[in-house]
């Protein structure tokens, strides 16, 4: 059975939940059944779910309480409120509340389904729009036109694996586009519905990589006030790409080797597994094979990773891109600074052609954004470039 995930259904009414059950299960997810609000609250405690489905009117407790919990304590997980006690107010409440969406019984089981599927859908969305948001010019595409053989050759391999599941390595110098590599293969593959998630691993402290990796439960350290999904969780279904895979202090190095062989992950603090499907995608800036011989990266992990290897040239190897990138920053920043010149004369062309670039496209993009905060024109010359360089 294909493994969409985990739900947790709420119900007084024991033949509404074997119904549901038996309908969610034969859809390929994996089902938890309670019959009030405490016992819900418990296995939220204890478990991660996709999505809750609980019904309105129980004993005790109301469905309402259950929605405004997921609301403070939950949030990544959405809820479905269904009710015999169907009304325009009930409805209303209940959205108000935070439900996902609201169902009067007798519940149509393929709506049911369909409301599901929309609300983890959605979630997820939300979940890839919050990664994205900050880098989206990272995703336009500047790099995916060159004249370079090298390059041209990475594209074509990426052609090659983008629908593979398989581990894919990028190695290559700092700023030569190594996120936006990955982002392609992500984008262009039948992953592309799902999230891709990034981690630098340098820019995280050692004691917080794993967490930030495998998530954690409430209570698990000292801080840990709710049940947080880690990055692995969040990228299920879709690509998660560790920058700098090198800096993986070595606690991390054995989670995730026993994370790419079991395809499991168990969060700080709890004994659960959690199944998931996820691509991995990581990057260096280093040799990673001399790593391996000095014993700073693990030779097991190393191998794991290492399956379909990419490297990316150095800005100063593909001279016959410079310009055609230049001029590409250069156009998209007039959309911010239209005083900025059009062009770049002839002595300032050849001035950045010439130039060894040790921040590769990185270091050419501020420059360009550089020059237009301080120069107007008709196009910028070699004295404007002489004083970036």
């Amino acid at each position: 059975m294909r493994d969409f995930g985990k739900l947790l259904l709420v119900d007084d009414d024991k033949t509404a939940l074997s119904l549901m059950r038996e309908l969610l299960e034969g859809r390929g997810y994996e089902v938890d059944s309670v019959s009030g609000v405490d016992q819900a609250e418990n296995s939220l405690e204890a478990n991660a779910y996709r999505a809750v489905v609980t019904d309105l009117k129980m004993p005790g407790r109301s469905g309402l309480e259950l929605v405004d919990t997921c609301r403070r304590e939950y949030p990544e997980t959405p809820v479905i409120m269904i009710t015999g006690h169907g009304t325009i107010r009930n409805a209303v409440e209940a959205l108000k509340a935070g439900a996902f969406e609201y169902l009067s019984k007798p519940i149509q089981m393929d709506e049911l389904a369909m409301v599901i599927d929309k609300a983890i859908k959605s979630r997820r969305l939300e979940t890839q729009n919050l990664f994205l948001r900050d880098e989206l010019e990272r995703t336009l595409g500047f790099l995916y036109e060159t004249a370079n053989p090298q390059l041209t050759e990475v594209y074509r391999t990426v052609e090659f694996i983008k629908d593979e599941d398989t581990s894919v390595f990028i190695q290559g110098e700092s700023g030569t586009g190594k996120e936006v590599i990955a982002r392609l293969i992500h984008n262009s593959g039948r992953r592309s519905s799902g999230s891709f998630v990034p981690i630098n691993c340098g820019a995280i402290p050692e004691g917080l990589i794993e967490s930030e990796l495998f998530g954690y439960e409430k209570g698990a350290f000292t801080g840990a006030e709710r049940r947080t999904p880690g990055k692995l969780e969040i990228a299920d279904g879709g690509t998660l790409f560790l920058d700098e895979v090198n800096e993986l202090p070595p606690r991390a190095q054995v989670a995730l080797l026993r994370f790419i062989q079991e395809r499991e992950l168990n969060p700080l603090g709890s004994n659960r597994r959690v199944s998931v499907n996820v691509r991995l995608i990581t990057a260096t800036n280093q040799k990673l094979s001399d790593l391996v011989k000095k014993g700073r990266f693990r030779e097991d992990l190393y191998y794991r990773i290492n399956v379909l290897p990419l490297s990316l040239p150095p800005l100063r190897d593909r001279r016959e891109d410079i310009m055609p990138l230049s001029r590409w920053f250069l156009k998209r920043q007039k959309t911010n600074t239209p005083r900025l010149a059009e062009d770049f004369s002839i002595e300032a062309a050849e001035a950045l052609e010439n130039y060894h670039w040790p921040g590769n496209i990185r270091e050419l993009k501020n420059i360009i954004e550089r020059l237009a905060i301080m120069i107007s024109g008709d196009e910028i010359g070699l004295k404007e470039i002489n004083s970036v360089l």
